[in-house]
């Protein structure tokens, strides 16, 4: 793959049975239609199915800055072109199938990427995960990360602080209008102090206000590239492999712990797992590579992402259940907290 075997077919072979045209890079055959098409993702990228004459089906991601909170909020002008045009999805192991076809650009700063149509392979939403599949997920990422390890930081890729700083209040407040999400995150925020102690809420804050000095500690260990949205609507299994889908707005080096711990704090309300459980596979998929202090690190940056989440789930949710899981889920996270701060204190 690379940006030299991008391609496009002909004007001609564009025109779709409900009138409408474009170009898709990479992907040479005549359009018989294509349609929106709906899914987990809440960026605001416009995904559409298409399917060719000789049967073959595909999706098109259309990403434009101008219209993607995430891509504004990262300050994303075109990281999934020009990982594209790098030979990054060339270098990503064969455990993991990335769907990925071409990538152009679009517009001024928007990108457009083809991919093979790899939805019934995704875990669908409400699905609940098996530990044993979580375990093969936690392992294709743990060789992603020994692929790239060996290497330097490709070119086009997130810095770490914009990670822990796109969720965080400020940054909500500013989409809180016209997106889903940040409304929702301002929420959660807004009550997440009342559930955790005063000195985890503390750190949070400080990420939030300082993403740099956290990114700063992590950056000091043994960094990688890490995808950083290992959420189950990205991923599902297909012939042996781990599909992993979304790369660029989040795609960052640092540390594997990064990844992990976006993994645990996003999906383990839907692993038939433990948290405890869930974090010795974490341990167990890096082998003699694991970094304990990396772990610890990102766990704090994880809640610092996602406790807006948790918050919500535990005063929201009609379930006395759920109320009662993410209450428990908050009770642990604030335990990993506690202990990242004492390591810290103790320096």
């Amino acid at each position: 793959m690379g940006a030299a075997r991008l391609a496009s077919v002909n004007e001609r072979d564009v025109t779709t049975s409900v009138g409408t045209s474009g170009h898709l890079p990479g992907v040479h055959g005549t359009l018989a239609w294509r349609r929106p098409l709906t899914s987990d993702g809440r960026s605001g990228a416009r995904l559409e199915q298409v399917q060719l004459e000789d049967g073959r089906r595909l999706v098109v991601k259309h990403i434009d800055p101008a219209s993607d909170w995430i891509a504004l909020a990262t300050g994303d002008v075109g990281r999934v072109f020009v990982l594209w045009s790098s030979g990054v999805f060339d270098r990503v192991p064969e455990v993991i199938d990335h769907a990925v076809l071409a990538v152009g650009p679009a517009g001024e700063h928007g990108s457009k990427v083809v991919m093979r149509d790899v939805s019934a392979d995704l875990f669908a939403g409400g699905r609940r995960l098996s530990r044993a599949d979580s375990r093969r997920i936690l392992a294709a990422a743990a060789e992603l990360h020994r692929t790239f390890r060996r290497g330097s930081p490709p070119d086009g890729l997130t810095p770490l602080a914009e990670l822990y700083r796109f969720l965080s209040p400020s940054v909500a407040a500013r989409f809180a209008r016209d997106a889903a999400v940040p409304a929702l995150t301002l929420r959660g925020w807004d009550r997440f102090g009342d559930l955790v102690p005063d000195e985890v809420a503390d750190a949070v804050a400080h990420v939030h206000k300082h993403p740099e000095t956290l990114a700063r500690l992590l950056t000091r260990r043994t960094c990688t590239l890490v995808h950083g949205d290992l959420k189950l609507a990205n991923l599902g299994l297909r012939d042996g492999r781990v599909v992993v889908l979304d790369w660029g707005s989040l795609t960052t080096w640092a540390p594997a712990a990064v990844d992990f711990a976006w993994f645990l704090a996003i999906n383990a309300a839907s692993i038939d797992a433990t948290h405890d459980d869930l974090l010795a596979d974490v341990r167990a998929a890096g082998g003699a590579d694991h970094d304990e202090e990396a772990l610890r690190l990102a766990l704090l940056g994880a809640l610092a992402q996602l406790g807006w989440e948790k918050a919500l789930g535990a005063t929201d949710s009609p379930d006395e259940r759920v109320r009662q899981r993410e209450r428990a889920g908050l009770a642990w996270w604030s335990a990993r907290v506690r202990e990242t701060i004492d390591a810290l204190d103790s320096r």
